[in-house]
C-alpha cells in the first residue's frame, strides 16, 4: 500500500528576464521623470543661499554706514584694499580684518590676509568652497612692479555705475561705491593716480553716503552677481582677489548702456554684472532689500538702477 503524503510541492515564483527587464525601464523612466524637480530644488537652495549673501552684504553695508556715516567706497584707494575688506568686521569677520596693515599695499600683506575666505562672498551655484587667484594679481603701475601675488576670489562686485568713455572713470563715477580719497607718505602726485613705491596709505575717506543716492535708496544698486567666464576664474581684471584694491574689474561692475547683464557663462564680457543661475542675476539695493532681476532688463533700465544721482526713478523692474 502507497503511504500518502502529507505535504504539497509549490512551483517557486519569480521574475521572468523580460519582466525584470521592463521593471528597469520602469525604474529608469521614473528617475529621468524626477531628476530636472530634484535639480531644481537644489537650484532654488542654492539661489536662496546667494540671496542671502548678498544681504549679509548688504547689511554689513548698512552697519558700516551707521558707524563711518559714509558708505565703503569700492577701493579705499587705489593698490590698498577693497570695500569686500573693508566691510569683514560688519560680516563677523574682525579677526580677519586685524590681521591687514591698513598702511601697506595689498601686495605687502601677510598670507592670512589675502587667502583666508569666508562664506558670504560666495555663490554655491557658480562654485562650491574657496578659490584663489592664479594669475595677474600684480601691481598696476608704470613705478613698480610685482609677481602674482594671489589672494581669495568672490563671485560679486560693488556697483560702479555707467557712463561714455572718455568722460566717465572710476573716481568720478556715478555708481553708490566709488573709489575713496586719500593721503599717503610719499604722497601721490597727481592725486588720484598711482601711489609711489613704498607709499604708506595715511588716511582715506569716501567720497558717497545714503544721502547721495537721490534717486533712492530701493532704486540705487549697491552690490550684484559679477560676470565671469569660466576660462577666467581666478585671473585678475576679471576674477582677481577680491580684497585687491588694484584691479576693479576683480571687485567692480558696470551696468548700464554698453554694459548690460551677461545671458550666459560664456558671454565675453569683463566688467558686466551676470550669474551662473538661470536667467537671474541678484543684487542688493540701497535699502538693504534683494532683488533677481532678469537678464533680459533693458539697459537703459538697468543703468538707472546703477547710478545714484541721475534723476532717473525706476517704478518697476
Amino acid at each position: 500500500m502507497r503511504a500518502i503524503s502529507s505535504g504539497r510541492r509549490c512551483g517557486q515564483a519569480g521574475f521572468t528576464l523580460i519582466e525584470l527587464l521592463v521593471s528597469i525601464a520602469i525604474i529608469g523612466v521614473l528617475i529621468a521623470l524626477m531628476m530636472p524637480a530634484v535639480q531644481q530644488a537644489r537650484e532654488q537652495a542654492r539661489m536662496t543661499q546667494c540671496r542671502n549673501n548678498l544681504k549679509q552684504q548688504g547689511m554689513a553695508i548698512q552697519n558700516f554706514h551707521s558707524q563711518y556715516n559714509m558708505l565703503p567706497p569700492s577701493r579705499n584707494y587705489d593698490h590698498y584694499t577693497s570695500w569686500a575688506f573693508l566691510i569683514l568686521p560688519h560680516l563677523e569677520n574682525v579677526n580677519l580684518f586685524d590681521n591687514w596693515d591698513p598702511a601697506l599695499k595689498y601686495y605687502y600683506q601677510s598670507d592670512i590676509a589675502r587667502k583666508t575666505p569666508i562664506p558670504p562672498y560666495i555663490c554655491p551655484t557658480r562654485r562650491s568652497g574657496a578659490f584663489i587667484s592664479i594669475d595677474n594679481d600684480d601691481i598696476l603701475s608704470p613705478y613698480e612692479t610685482s609677481g602674482h601675488v594671489p589672494g581669495v576670489v568672490s563671485d560679486y562686485g560693488c556697483s560702479a555705475g555707467y557712463g561714455p568713455p572718455g568722460v566717465w572713470n572710476w573716481i568720478n563715477s556715478n555708481g553708490a561705491l566709488i573709489m575713496g580719497e586719500a593721503t599717503t607718505d610719499p604722497p601721490t602726485v597727481p592725486a588720484g593716480n598711482y601711489p609711489p613705491p613704498g607709499a604708506r596709505l595715511l588716511t582715506w575717506t569716501s567720497r558717497t553716503s545714503f544721502r547721495d543716492l537721490t534717486d533712492g535708496a530701493s532704486n540705487t544698486i549697491l552690490v550684484g552677481e559679477k560676470h565671469v567666464r569660466p576660462s577666467r576664474w581666478g585671473i585678475a581684471q576679471e576674477d582677481g582677489a577680491i580684497y585687491n584694491g588694484d584691479h576693479p574689474g576683480s571687485f567692480s561692475r558696470c551696468g548700464g548702456p554698453g554694459y548690460p547683464l551677461a545671458r550666459s557663462s560664456t558671454d565675453v564680457y569683463r566688467d558686466n554684472f551676470g550669474s551662473y543661475h538661470n536667467e537671474i542675476c541678484n543684487f542688493n539695493l540701497g535699502d538693504g532689500s534683494v532683488r533677481g532681476i532678469s537678464v533680459y532688463i533693458a539697459t537703459d533700465i538697468l543703468g538707472r538702477l546703477t547710478a545714484r544721482n541721475d534723476n532717473e526713478v525706476v517704478e518697476e523692474f
